[in-house]
């Protein structure tokens, strides 16, 4: 049940608590309406029991014998309604005096003298008992009649009973949804609400209610998570732009000073380290930016149509001059051209942050294999290393920024690069995903759109097909 959209949970409430209801209500029903004819019937035998005792006064009457010294009651000394009744006359000491011929041996009789159920010869008979002048009147009425209108009225509660709770799973239903409707619409609402376009706000129902209250609610919410999250890019965004001026300038004096010939070659070394964390502060600096930009929206593409094969090669060139120090080779399966709709220089700048992630987490003569095709949904790039498998811990937040597949923080780099080839994928209406990792192989995957499969306005466009090899670790991010 925990599953079940609200609508429904509120009409299966409403048919548990319908059929309590009635089920309740038929309990009480039935109670009162035994009681009603109970009483009926007790009165109904009240007129003979006053007969009797009228009759038995008579008889002392006339014998001039009491409770005490009669022995014995003919049916002939009792009045003609008795006939057919089931009747038992004591006198004192419990001395049967008459027991009616339909009782034969019965016995109605019992210590229990307040009005109860006893059944003679299968049929259920309310007694009842009665006292005057010694003499003790034991009557039982037969609860034939009382039983059988008792057992239509629950046939027919049971049959109206399913009936009504069906109603009221119905009824129930159509009034969450009409009651929830005004959440359905914040629901689409709200789903329309993303990084890029903060400044949407939810509609506000008509009706003065807690849904209204919510949704003002939901607005402020939105409303202060705009302004912080501009808050953050626009700091991101300036503190990218204030330190490219700088870090610019050290690196052009670092670069002048190393032109001179009097330096020391520890002075020379020290220079060239420097120049090297100069560089790598730029490197971080420009990726905070385009990460920056990704954030507000503002990666700005140029996307054609593009044969993305020589592309690749390209990046499969620098990547060779990369990982020659490591002696690390190349493979590749790629087709004589593969036609996407993306920007070019975008696509390169991604795909080299992807080989230089296969190059820098690779194994010392390692191996990095590169294919490409065309399936259903667009073109695939998979670039595989037989570097370490990333820990199953970290697979989800390798997309996030500042994050690495493995904890060497002595590596080079910064833990931007999948952030940022992701981010321009998306750009372009592709994504990156991690597809496979463990101890031989690590497998991402970039997808571009084709010209049947390209969505201007969309940038988080799904991956529909399948990988071919390998199992899907995720899709973070």
């Amino acid at each position: 049940m925990l599953g079940l959209p609200l609508s429904a949970k509120v009409a299966l409430w409403s048919f548990l608590v319908a059929a309590l209801a009635m089920g309740a209500a038929l309990i009480g029903v039935s109670i009162a309406i035994e009681r009603e004819l109970v009483a009926t019937l007790d009165q109904g035998k009240q007129r003979v029991v006053t007969d009797v005792f009228l009759a038995l006064d008579d008889h002392v009457a006339r014998t001039g014998k009491s409770a005490e010294s009669l022995e014995s009651i003919k049916k002939e000394d009792l009045p003609r309604n008795v006939g057919s009744q089931y009747i038992e006359i004591y006198g004192t000491g419990k001395r049967l005096l008459y027991r009616a011929a339909n009782l034969k041996t019965d016995v109605l009789l019992s210590d229990n003298e307040m009005p109860h159920k006893l059944r003679v010869r299968k049929q259920l008979m309310r007694v009842l008992t009665f006292h005057d002048k010694g003499f003790t009147l034991v009557l039982g009425a037969p609860m034939t009649n009382v039983v059988k209108y008792l057992d239509r009225v629950k046939n027919a509660s049971l049959l109206a009973v399913p009936v009504a709770a069906m109603l009221s799973l119905l009824g129930g239903y159509w009034v969450a949804a009409r009651a929830l409707r005004p959440v359905r619409e914040l629901i689409v609402a709200a789903q329309n609400i993303s990084a890029e376009d903060l400044h949407q706000r939810l509609p506000l129902p008509k009706a003065r209610d807690d849904i209204r209250l919510l949704t003002n609610v939901l607005n402020d919410a939105f409303e202060r998570l705009e302004r912080s999250y501009l808050q953050a890019v626009r700091f991101a965004s300036d503190a990218s732009h204030q330190l490219k001026t700088p870090i610019t300038v050290m690196r052009a004096a670092i670069e002048a000073l190393l032109r001179d010939p009097n330096l020391r070659a520890d002075q020379v070394t020290t220079l060239h380290d420097l120049l090297d964390q100069t560089r790598r502060l730029s490197s971080l600096t420009e990726g905070l930016l385009l990460l920056a930009k990704a954030d507000a929206g503002c990666i700005e593409t140029e996307r054609r149509e593009v044969n993305v094969v020589p592309i690749i090669e390209r990046c499969i060139e620098d990547a060779e001059v990369l990982g020659s120090n490591h002696a690390i080779r190349i493979e590749r399966e790629l087709p004589p051209a593969l036609l996407a709709v993306a920007d070019a220089q975008r696509t390169e700048q991604a795909l080299l942050n992807l080989f230089e992630n296969a190059v820098k987490y690779n194994k010392a003569g390692g191996v990095i294999r590169v294919s490409a095709a065309k399936r259903r949904d667009g073109i695939f790039i998979t670039i595989a290393n037989t570097g370490a498998q990333i820990p199953a811990d970290r697979a989800p937040w390798i997309f996030d920024r500042f994050s690495r597949g493995d904890r060497d923080e002595s590596r080079a780099g910064h833990g931007l690069g999948l952030s940022i080839a992701r981010e321009l994928a998306v750009a372009q209406g592709g994504d990156v995903r991690l597809l496979h990792s463990d101890a031989a192989w690590t497998e991402f995957e970039l997808r571009l759109p084709t010209s049947g499969t390209a969505r201007p306005d969309d940038r988080s466009t799904p991956l529909l097909t399948s990988p071919s090899g390998g199992a899907l670790v995720g899709n973070p991010g």
